[in-house]
């Protein structure tokens, strides 16, 4: 499986794709079965066994190796073990009825160019907007001028969430600075993550908006994962913003919006893990504001 994964890389072809993600796991299961050691893994199960062993050995030693991070394979691995799993089934089914050459050759070429065809269908983007959403209990005069800079961020402060265990440092600080082309504020995740929000509008004590660059070197090498580059072919984190709602009584609801695009071509697969990185930073965030000013 690696051998194939490293031909793929040497000839250029896309490795966020479907026919990467399901047709070459689909077809490996298949091989997997057909290859497995002689007098182990006899049963259906022991089969499947062996797909799934073999598979996490080969995900696990492409990021030994360093071509893959922890991010990509964590999105990567469900859709295909799936496909592997599913390639192992039908593998050990054409065993057991002795299906003959050309019918073994149809069943795995027929759903491998049926994948590979949908590759070839242009896709448009897509864009998500995507919100959370707490409540304060602060006045909104003190939520607006706290969460333009958030200075010293301890670690103790921010709770490991699941993005953290794939990579993502914790936030550390985010400096408000006035420049002479504007508003920029300064996002630092550790010492090794810098990122702007060049301010687009502020309306005091309602809202702030922001759009995102991430200059070159904005992450230290192994933070982001080559195959999925932030502003690169598949993804990218365009603006957000700050709106805050008084609620009376010295409470305020504060919303934190953020919108990227998505060009992979991976539909609802692709949108969870839009939603999955940015609520886990929106909640961080918002959980720390409003520790913070609640314990003031």
């Amino acid at each position: 499986m690696m051998a194939v994964y490293l031909v793929t890389l040497s000839t250029g072809k896309e490795l966020v794709s479907l026919s990467f993600l399901l047709g070459f796991p689909f077809v490996a299961g298949g091989v997997m079965v057909a290859f497995r050691p002689k007098g182990a893994f006899k049963s259906f199960m022991g089969a499947m066994a062996w797909v799934v062993i073999v598979m996490i050995a080969s995900l696990t030693l492409s990021r030994i190796s360093g071509l893959e991070g922890f991010i990509c394979i964590a999105m990567a691995c469900v859709p295909i073990l799936g496909a592997g799993l599913l390639g192992g089934v039908i593998g050990v089914t054409i065993q057991r009825v002795k299906a003959d050459r050309k019918t073994t050759t149809g069943v795995y070429l027929l759903p491998l160019l049926a994948v590979w065809g949908l590759d070839q269908i242009p896709t448009e983007p897509q864009f998500y907007t995507i919100s959370n959403t707490i409540e304060i209990a602060a006045p909104v005069g003190d939520v607006f001028d706290f969460i333009k800079e958030i200075r010293d961020i301890r670690p103790e402060e921010i709770d490991t969430r699941a993005s953290h265990l794939l990579g993502v440092p914790k936030p550390t600080e985010a400096l408000w600075l006035v420049e002479e082309d504007g508003v920029t504020r300064h996002s630092y995740w550790g010492p090794k993550v810098h990122f702007l929000e060049r301010i687009t509008r502020i309306e005091p004590d309602r809202r702030i908006e922001w759009r995102f660059e991430f200059p070159e070197g904005w992450a230290a090498e192994g933070i982001e994962d080559p195959h999925v580059k932030i502003g690169g072919k598949y993804v990218d984190v365009l603006n957000g913003g700050y709106l805050l709602e008084p609620l009376g009584k010295g409470r305020t609801r504060l919303v934190l919006t953020t919108r990227t695009r998505d060009s992979s071509g991976m539909g609802a697969y692709a949108r969870f893990w839009h939603h999955f990185f940015i609520e886990d930073f929106h909640m961080v965030i918002l959980d720390l504001v409003k520790a913070r000013l609640e314990t003031a």
